[in-house]
């Protein structure tokens, strides 16, 4: 996580303000740091993450538009957009510089289209209190044997995935099946581990 000072409410109040402000905080992940294969098949290369916050504003011009067919005013717009991402990585990683082979950059846009969160949302459904008060926002649907996991489940990222999956899992299961398959995951995990 790159913050750019301390004054964590003044950078995001200056950033809602304007978009040309500093980013008022800059995810870096390296997803094939976690992948014990990864350097096997791809030997000194590596996978990186960005995800910072924009304003879908920016890109909302452009709400009536197909995915790939946007137009060079979009596609200038993300290069732009992808550069300062960049930027921060070299910042916080200046090794990195002129190292990188290829880039993609998603925006509100890329997720409206491809997720349909409606403005785009990066990390699912808005926090607030709506949301939580969701009826059908459930591992267990009305339609007999259709189930939902997934962030939006329980709350948002990586870890509110994995815990709606055990929901789903435990919706399907029941209860007390449950534990069973608990036990069969973490004697997987052992294996794994003497291996």
């Amino acid at each position: 996580w790159v913050y750019p000072n301390e004054k964590y409410d003044e950078t995001v109040a200056a950033f809602i303000e304007d978009p040309n402000a500093p980013l008022p905080v800059v995810y870096l992940s390296f997803p094939s740091a976690k992948d014990p294969d990864y350097q096997r098949r791809w030997p000194g290369t590596s996978t990186i993450e960005i995800v910072a916050p924009c304003h879908y504003e920016t890109f909302e011009p452009w709400r009536n538009t197909g995915w790939g067919k946007r137009g060079d005013a979009y596609d200038q717009l993300k290069t732009r957009y992808s550069e300062r991402l960049l930027e921060v990585l070299y910042q916080q990683l200046p090794q990195l510089r002129g190292k990188v082979d290829y880039y993609e950059t998603s925006t509100p846009l890329s997720n409206a289209y491809f997720c349909r969160y409606e403005r785009g949302e990066c990390y699912g459904l808005n926090h607030d209190l709506r949301r939580f008060q969701q009826v059908w926002l459930r591992p267990k649907t009305k339609i007999p044997g259709l189930y939902l996991t997934g962030q939006d489940i329980a709350t948002c990222g990586v870890v509110s995935a994995m815990i709606a999956g055990l929901f789903t899992a435990m919706s399907i299961l029941g209860v007390r099946q449950t534990g069973k398959l608990v036990s069969k995951i973490q004697a997987k995990q052992r294996i794994r581990a003497t291996a």
